[in-house]
């Protein structure tokens, strides 16, 4: 009895069942496949075709994502380097036309100081290169060093520009009694005497353009008149200053 063997299986059930393996696998081939072409709404996801097991279609969404970043930053870019280059073609030239030293005087106070008494004016050449554009200035401060001795501060009114057009500004400081070494006094008599005095000047302030219907206003600058030479000066060189708009604060 126990060695009873179980009956063969009915012919064509191996077949039977490898069909069905087959359909089911090709079920499940078609739900990937499909990941393109369905357009149906999904839990959680709010486009179709990204989906978790649809990796080229997340691949074009980022793709494109990071293209369209990149365009808006180098456009920011080109705008910014196109304003710097028409605001600097529109700048106004500085030029010194003349400076005078009145009232200097040097007195010994002691066996290594020096009082220090003495006026400087600088007339500063302001050309508005524009055909079209007027330039408003806002009040400007101007510092003066002579021989890198400071000088004090002036105070400069503001005043409209018109293209084509050509101002001349006035700077004026005075100083009383300052300390100084006897030796930079003693070079300050002689420089004086041989026209070979050295000065700085740097104005600060905001300007703005003028376009007719449209105003730029309140950009910052800087002008720097540095290591200007009276012996130039007084030939009629008109050294050249350098002016550039500040990042705003």
């Amino acid at each position: 009895m126990s060695d009873i063997e179980a009956p063969p299986p009915p012919a064509g059930s191996s077949n039977l069942a490898r069909k069905k393996s087959k359909q089911t696998r090709h079920v499940a081939f078609s739900e990937v496949s499909e990941c393109s072409t369905i357009t149906g709404n999904y839990p959680g996801k709010s486009r179709p075709c990204c989906r978790c097991n649809c990796r080229p279609c997340c691949f074009v969404c980022s793709a494109w994502t990071c293209l369209t970043v990149l365009a808006v930053i180098l456009g920011i870019l080109v705008l910014g380097v196109w304003f710097v280059s028409f605001i600097k073609s529109d700048l106004p030239e500085v030029r010194v036309q003349r400076i005078s030293f009145p009232g200097l005087r040097v007195a010994n106070s002691s066996k290594q100081e020096t009082l220090l008494d003495t006026g400087v004016e600088v007339l500063l050449n302001f050309t508005n290169i524009n055909e079209k554009i007027g330039i408003l200035y806002d009040s400007m401060t101007a510092e003066v060093t002579l021989e890198d001795i400071r000088m004090g501060q002036a105070k400069v009114s503001g005043f409209f520009q018109e293209p084509r057009n050509q101002n001349m500004l006035k700077l004026a400081t005075q100083v009383t009694h300052i300390v100084i070494p006897k030796e930079d006094g003693q070079d300050l008599q002689s420089d004086l005497k041989d026209g070979t005095m050295v000065l700085d000047v740097v104005l600060n302030g905001t300007l703005g353009f003028d376009f007719g219907s449209f105003k730029l206003q309140s950009l910052p600058f800087v002008i720097g008149c540095t290591d200007i030479k009276q012996a130039e000066v007084d030939l009629g060189l008109e050294p050249r200053c350098s002016i550039r708009i500040l990042p705003s604060s």
